[in-house]
């Protein structure tokens, strides 16, 4: 493409030129010159293509630089829309067509509220299809609307797994080796036994978790249901036995009692006060390394007792973007370009949706943070074993309810596990009043 552009330009100095020539020789006249300079730039204009993409992180910026040296006649737009207005901004986007994106994103949360809508282009006729089956089961579960149609692809690969300090996994179980860690927490029983030998032991000062919603995410990838179908809300047996765990961690000061995400559970990290942190891949780079710049080499990666995701972000195309070429070129571009994705992985430790460019770097991409552990190699095992559940469009909103409740349970103002039901039965159907809750 660029070779092309070149020829293009030189070609256009060349008629420049010999059209002043002509000029000096022949007298032709001023205005014959203009008319030809414009359709000049009239057929360089039409070979131009642009495109606007949204987003609610700017991660993408990277991703567009990398399109744009390869695609030079393609210019991209980029909208940062803060989190809190997004959702509310492109579903009125979609709704009216007033300036709505070619294309934009949307996260794991979120994306099920918007999958069946019809703004969104059926992706099947850019052979999307065929594309997927690169990716992990779970991440294509995502990307099909409720009638099995391809509406949106995801870039990002997000299994879980329990990032670990090293320091304090010799103390507590005399090694800080990973296959071993790996074996020390293989149940939840073990969990909570090391757990209790950890508190003990310090005098209460480590802890196994910074919080019980660690356990509860964990736990959520053995769900095999969505929190809704047929109009129906569905408590999956799973989120109970998962509920029982973190309460029993919660009042035998297995955890921390920390607020998640809060200062205190970062300063944690810094601080050697929490022994496991389990998180998906972007944990390594977006909350350790920010939060415990110092900790370089001190950290590990351990296998759990069950296999898990977090989060993802999916991008779709406007049903009536007038660039939708251009528009699916930028989404392959940044799911499936295998040189771009390969040099992402390599420069950021980014773990990718597409299996074969993850395999490519699984022998070679150690990651001096984590002791120089192989990060592909490790998420590739986890992503192969991560359930593909496909989630309801109610499924964010109502989590964030469960949380809620949960946490009022947790700290004793929700007595019991039936009157913490009970009170999240009456909190869904106070917000989704259209569902069955019994």
């Amino acid at each position: 493409m660029v070779q092309s552009f070149m020829r293009k330009q030189i070609a256009s100095s060349v008629l420049i030129g010999f059209m002043g020539l002509a000029i000096m020789i022949s007298g032709c006249s001023s205005s014959t010159a203009t008319n030809e300079s414009a359709d000049s730039a009239n057929r360089k204009s039409s070979s131009t293509k642009e495109i606007t993409v949204w987003s609610f992180t700017d991660e993408a910026k990277y991703a567009i630089q990398k399109f744009q040296e390869k695609y030079p006649d393609t210019k991209v737009n980029f909208v940062y829309i803060a989190g809190d207005q997004y959702q509310t901004k492109l579903n009125s986007a979609l709704q009216t067509g007033a300036k709505a994106p070619d294309v934009f994103a949307m996260e794991n949360a979120f994306v099920r509220k918007f999958i069946d809508n019809p703004a969104l282009t059926d992706l099947a006729q850019f052979n999307a299809k065929d594309l997927i089956t690169k990716q992990y089961p779970y991440i294509q579960a995502t990307e099909k609307d409720s009638k099995g149609n391809i509406k949106a692809i995801g870039y990002q690969g997000t299994p879980g797994g329990f990032y670990y300090r090293r320091d304090l996994a010799k103390q507590y179980i005399g090694t800080d080796d990973p296959d071993k860690v790996s074996e020390a927490i293989s149940s939840w029983d073990k969990v909570l036994q090391l757990g209790q030998k950890v508190v003990q032991e310090s005098n209460g000062k480590i802890h196994a978790f910074a919080h019980w919603n660690a356990i509860m995410t964990v736990n959520n990838g053995s769900v095999k249901e969505p929190w809704v179908r047929d109009g129906k809300l569905i408590i999956d047996q799973a989120r109970l036995d998962g509920l029982d765990v973190a309460k029993k961690a919660y009042d035998t000061n297995v955890t921390a009692k920390f607020e998640s995400g809060s200062p205190a559970e970062y300063a944690s990290m810094q601080n050697g006060e929490v022994m496991f942190y389990p998180g998906p891949t972007w944990y390594l780079q977006y909350v350790l390394k920010k939060n415990a710049p110092k900790t370089s080499g001190q950290w590990g990666l351990a296998h759990g007792p069950g296999s898990f995701y977090g989060g993802g972000t999916f991008y779709g195309i406007y049903s009536k973007s007038k660039n939708q070429d251009a528009a699916w070129q930028f989404i392959n571009f940044y799911s499936f370009d295998q040189d771009f994705l390969k040099q992402l992985g390599k420069e950021q430790t980014y773990f990718t949706s597409n299996k074969e460019v993850n395999s490519a770097l699984a022998p070679e991409v150690k990651d001096d943070f984590i002791g120089g552990q192989k990060y592909f190699e490790f998420f590739n095992i986890e992503g192969d074993k991560v359930p593909s559940v496909t989630r309801s469009k109610y499924d964010g909103d109502i989590d964030t309810i469960f949380t809620k409740d949960v946490q009022l349970y947790m700290k004793g103002d929700i007595k019991s596990r039936d009157e913490l039901i009970a009170r999240f039965k009456e909190d869904v159907k106070h917000d989704f009043p259209e569902l069955n809750v019994d």
